[in-house]
């Protein structure tokens, strides 16, 4: 099978022929329609995750969407035919994927396309888990730094649909696609200082921030837009401090997507009652080639992709 893989860290990735995944008696073996590309694929790439689990050739990407080819002798919830999506432990960018049938996985909604569904699954359970997390209830406000990619603009749909009074941080240039999400207020991070303008428009603090972007120093200041006590904080990039935060009154986590109760299929099923009832738009930035993965990757690497890019195999 045709599959986009690397020989060793560093290197740019390319097209392989590789055999086609090893299947089991709990194992599916799904066609792959397409694969969402994200952050940590690149990352996994240019290894800053340190040395791979998994031995040379390595297929990169996680989520995808697919049909069921073929079923081990022990599945009982799936069967030929099935669309299903979700995520590969073993590499999504590729024309076969193996997977265990109590993996991360779900059926696909007939109203959602391949593209969508394979758009879904991490930046997806990663936003549910914050809101989650967050405990946010109507009326609350949220604040999101970085609310025009993929886990930010997520986490402003979902905290919408719940009635939360959601403020958008993003590029001025993304003002219309961060109102489209449905954020009731914009802060322009290359207008503006960010904690400032906030803090002149809630002068209590708002009850809580989603932040897929800043480190810790740059965290720490944004703790001047919380309300105190009681104010609370996610980061989906491991950069909070959550001693330091505790200290001040206030509550943070690292959100760490794989040890939440999200990282299911019932996270899954989630996301896509929301996509099918339109409380939660999955915006396609692109749709590339497999052979092109490369180019996919460097574009997600420059951080101003709105949405979600993926590959179509």
């Amino acid at each position: 099978m045709h599959a986009f893989a690397i020989d060793q860290l560093g290197e740019a990735g390319s097209l392989h022929e590789l055999a086609m995944p090893a299947m089991a008696a709990d194992r599916l073996l799904v066609r792959v329609r397409a694969a969402g590309v994200n952050p940590a694929d690149w990352k996994l790439r240019d290894g800053l995750f340190g040395t791979p689990k998994r031995p040379f050739p390595i297929v990169l990407g996680g989520d995808f969407a697919g049909v069921v080819e073929r079923v081990g002798a022990q599945v009982r919830d799936f069967a030929p035919g099935d669309r299903v999506f979700g995520i590969a432990p073993g590499g999504s960018y590729a024309e076969y994927v193996s997977v265990e049938s109590s993996a991360v996985l779900a059926k696909i909604p007939q109203r959602i396309s391949d593209a969508h569904a394979a758009a879904l699954p991490t930046a997806g359970l990663t936003a549910l888990a914050a809101v989650e997390w967050l405990e946010l209830h109507a009326s609350e406000s949220l604040l999101v730094v970085g609310a025009t990619g993929g886990v930010g603009g997520y986490a402003v749909q979902i905290a919408k649909a719940r009635g939360v009074h959601v403020i958008a941080v993003a590029r001025s240039s993304n003002e219309l696609a961060a109102r489209e999400l449905g954020a009731a207020e914009i802060v322009a991070y290359d207008l503006v200082d960010v904690v400032a303008a906030v803090h002149a428009k809630h002068p209590g603090g708002v009850d809580a921030v989603v932040d897929v972007v800043s480190d810790d120093s740059a965290l720490k200041r944004m703790a001047g837009v919380l309300r105190c006590p009681g104010g609370r904080l996610a980061s989906t990039i491991f950069a909070a401090d959550e001693t330091w935060f505790s200290e001040h009154g206030l509550r943070a986590a690292n959100i760490a997507t794989q040890q939440t109760p999200q990282w299911s299929r019932s996270g899954l099923e989630d996301l896509a009652r929301l996509t099918e009832r339109k409380a939660l738009r999955v915006h396609i930035a692109a749709e590339v080639p497999l052979a092109d993965a490369a180019l996919a990757l460097e574009r997600s690497k420059t951080g101003r992709v709105t949405g979600k890019i993926v590959l179509t195999i």
